[in-house]
C-alpha cells in the first residue's frame, strides 16, 4: 500500500509547542510569579539545593529527589529557595490534559492532588529522569519526526501509567480509611478556594453543617492553625493573584471580593503582609 502522506495517520490537532514544555535543568519554580493559580498539570524533580514551596497554602521543603505533581486550580508558590536550587520538570495543558488523564479513576487524581510531594530512592530517581524526562525532552526537540505529537502524548500517559501501577501496588488507596475529620478539613479548603469573598468561620461552619468552634478544632488539630487564620491565609492569597495577575484597579477589587471599600482592603492586607497592595503590585515579580 502506498503511503501518500503521514497525515493519513496522525493529525496536527495537538499543537506540542503551546500545549507542553520542558526543562532538564530550571533554577526556579516555573510559575510567572509567586503565589501563582496555574491552569496545567506540572511534574518538577529536586535535582539540587532546596526550597520553601506552598501548594494550596500547604508547606513542604523541596530536597533533592523529591517529586511534585501539581494540577489545574491549585494555588502553587515558592517562599524561599537555596542559592543552588535546581529542578528538572515538565508541563502540559488544554487538550493534552483531557488526553492523558480522563482514563484514570478520580481517586487516583484525588490521591495525588492530597499527597503532592513524594521522596523518591536514587536508583527511581535517575530511572524516572532517564525513562521520562529525558525522553521527552529528546522527543520535543526532535522536529522533524511527524509523530512527535504522539510519542510525547504516549510517553506521558505511560508517565502516569506507571505512577498508578506503583500506588495501586502499594494499595495506599483503597486501604486509606478516609475519616470524617479528613473528609470535612478537604471540603473546608475546596469552598474557602471557591468563596474569597467571604472570611467568616461561621459561613464555613454552616456549609459544612457543624459549628464554627469544631470547625476551628478539626483545622488546628490537622495543620496547626484556627480556622479564621487559614480562611484569612486564603483571602491574602486570592489578594496577591488579583494584584499580580490583573491591573484591576482596587476599588473595584474590593467590590469583587465583598471587602467594606478600597480603605479597608489596604488596612486589611498590611495588617497581614506589612505592606501595602500599591506597593506589592508594583514591586518586580
Amino acid at each position: 500500500m502506498h503511503l501518500s502522506s503521514p497525515d493519513l495517520f496522525f493529525s496536527n490537532k495537538k499543537n506540542v509547542e503551546n500545549d507542553f514544555q520542558i526543562s532538564l535543568q530550571c533554577n526556579d519554580l516555573p510559575i510567572i510569579f509567586s503565589p501563582c493559580r496555574i491552569n496545567y498539570c506540572q511534574v518538577c524533580v529536586c535535582l539540587a539545593g532546596n526550597a520553601e514551596i506552598e501548594v494550596d497554602l500547604r508547606s513542604f521543603h523541596f530536597v533533592p529527589n523529591d517529586i511534585i505533581l501539581v494540577f489545574p486550580g491549585q494555588i502553587l508558590a515558592c517562599n524561599e529557595k537555596s542559592s543552588d536550587f535546581s529542578l528538572t520538570y515538565f508541563s502540559f495543558f488544554n487538550l493534552l490534559i483531557d488526553d492523558i488523564l480522563y482514563r484514570f479513576p478520580t481517586a487516583f487524581i484525588g490521591f495525588l492532588k492530597e499527597n503532592v510531594k513524594y521522596h523518591l530512592p536514587e536508583t527511581e530517581k535517575d530511572r524516572m529522569i532517564t525513562e521520562y524526562f529525558a525522553a521527552l525532552h529528546s522527543k520535543f526537540h526532535d522536529t522533524e519526526n511527524v509523530c512527535r505529537s504522539e510519542i510525547i502524548l504516549n510517553l506521558l500517559h505511560n508517565f502516569y501509567l506507571d505512577l498508578y501501577s506503583k500506588v495501586i501496588a502499594r494499595n495506599e488507596i483503597h486501604t486509606r480509611q478516609r475519616k470524617r475529620k479528613k473528609e470535612l478539613q478537604e471540603e473546608f479548603f475546596r469552598l474557602v478556594k471557591i468563596h474569597p469573598e467571604n472570611r467568616e468561620v461561621g459561613f464555613y461552619a454552616e456549609k459544612l453543617c457543624i459549628t464554627p468552634k469544631y470547625l476551628s478544632i478539626i483545622t488546628k488539630d490537622s495543620t496547626g492553625t484556627s480556622a479564621k487564620e487559614l480562611i484569612d491565609k486564603f483571602a491574602i492569597t486570592e489578594l496577591k493573584l488579583q494584584l499580580k495577575s490583573t491591573t484591576m484597579p482596587l476599588k473595584k477589587i474590593a467590590a469583587q471580593l465583598n471587602y467594606p471599600c478600597e480603605a479597608f482592603l489596604c488596612k486589611y492586607f498590611k495588617k497581614h503582609t506589612g505592606t501595602t497592595p500599591s506597593h506589592y503590585r508594583n514591586v518586580s515579580k
